[in-house]
């Protein structure tokens, strides 16, 4: 009896230590429950979240550019000035005409022609421009309107078409490689004006973007003729433009 007693009372000695115990770990919320489980991330996804969300302030790609002349294509760059402005520089080359042209008769009956043609004219016009973000606090990144101001040089190109001759000489027709041994180049200023937007991530990566712009570069005087009695005085026009690029 005196055995069982002696257990008894070491038993609840027992429970009351370790009930004290617990009760002393526990200051206020249960403790969290162990966690065992230890996760690792490769470091390379890391440093490629850091690279795509990093700013670019560099950008640039080519354009592919529709007029009323037709298609034309370029270039451009442009540098981040910060607040929303962005430095650009862009040129492109097209040919250039106020009328539709197209081979309409022969000439000495062999050679296709268009009617009245007397030159070819290109334009190769150069433009430093400042652009300016729109919307920036409410807009999301990927989707960035602007507004565009810029100044232009022109460098317009002459090249025969047809010498029409004289009483002695007959006449000639210039082939297309041929008329520039002939080339007359003109530089004329002008103002671009214009806007857009840039679709894409504002870090580093591939960047699409369109715009409208408006070009005035007055030729003064006469003008010159690609269809004979129908002068261009003014080589600007609407351009919607197609740009694709990179940032970096």
């Amino acid at each position: 009896m005196a055995s069982f007693r002696y257990d008894l009372t070491l038993i609840i000695a027992v429970v009351l230590v370790l009930t004290g115990t617990a009760r002393a770990q526990v200051t206020g919320d249960d403790l969290p429950a162990t966690d065992t489980t230890i996760l690792f991330r490769p470091v390379r996804p890391l440093m490629e979240d850091i690279t795509n969300q990093a700013v670019a302030y560099n950008h640039a790609g080519g354009n592919i550019l529709l007029s009323s002349s037709g298609w034309a294509f370029g270039g451009f760059y442009g540098f981040e000035l910060g607040s929303g402005i962005t430095l650009g520089l862009d040129a492109f080359i097209t040919g250039r005409r106020n009328t539709d042209e197209f081979d309409n008769a022969l000439l000495n009956g062999v050679i296709p022609v268009v009617a009245e043609k007397v030159n070819r004219l290109f334009m190769i016009p150069v433009t430093l421009s400042l652009q300016y973000r729109l919307f920036r606090e409410s807009l999301q990144e990927t989707f960035r309107p602007y507004v565009a101001l810029g100044a232009t040089a022109g460098n317009i190109i002459r090249t025969p078409y047809i010498d029409e001759g004289d009483f002695y000489n007959p006449p000639r027709y210039f082939e297309f490689f041929e008329s520039f041994g002939y080339a007359e180049t003109y530089f004329r200023p002008g103002i671009m004006i214009g806007g857009g937007a840039v679709f894409g991530p504002v870090g580093k990566g591939n960047q699409v973007g369109v715009s409208v712009r408006y070009y005035t570069i007055p030729f003064g005087g006469d003008g010159l003729e690609s269809i004979r009695g129908k002068p261009i005085t003014d080589f600007g026009g609407l351009i919607i433009s197609l740009s694709i690029g990179a940032a970096w």
